[in-house]
């Protein structure tokens, strides 16, 4: 088997699928590919790390990182925002988002206040 033929099957191989008896003897026989193959497994370790460590970044560190951004850079991306269709419309979609879950919030504020309100009014009464 030539490395042409391995090399797209070498993540599957590091997350642990079966090789195959002549994709296990190419990398018997190929320095490069049986490399790459480590490299994978070296990656999929980090990223399993990665899940197990949550950090949070520290205070700020948003508004720092957004003001580091020029201004030109801010006016070019509003410019595409309002050219580009399709960035318009995952902007639109993200609003719907927020205008839908503001109002679902709203809702149930509302139907706690009114399953609150009887069980005050008959406790103030007693």
């Amino acid at each position: 088997m030539k490395c042409e033929a391995v090399r797209p099957l070498l993540p599957e191989v590091a997350e642990g699928a079966p090789p195959g008896a002549e994709v296990e003897a190419h990398l018997g026989s190929c320095p490069v590919c049986s490399k790459e193959l480590g490299r994978y497994r070296a990656t999929l370790v980090q990223l399993s790390a990665l899940r197990e460590e949550v950090q949070e970044p520290p205070e700020g560190a948003l508004d720092r990182a957004l003001a580091r951004v020029p201004a030109w850079r801010w006016r070019l991306l509003s410019r595409q925002l309002v050219v580009d269709e399709r960035l318009r419309y995952a902007a639109l979609s993200l609003g719907g988002v927020v205008v839908g879950a503001v109002a679902i919030g709203l809702l149930r504020r509302r139907a706690t206040r009114r399953a609150t309100a009887p069980v005050q009014a008959t406790v103030g009464t007693a």
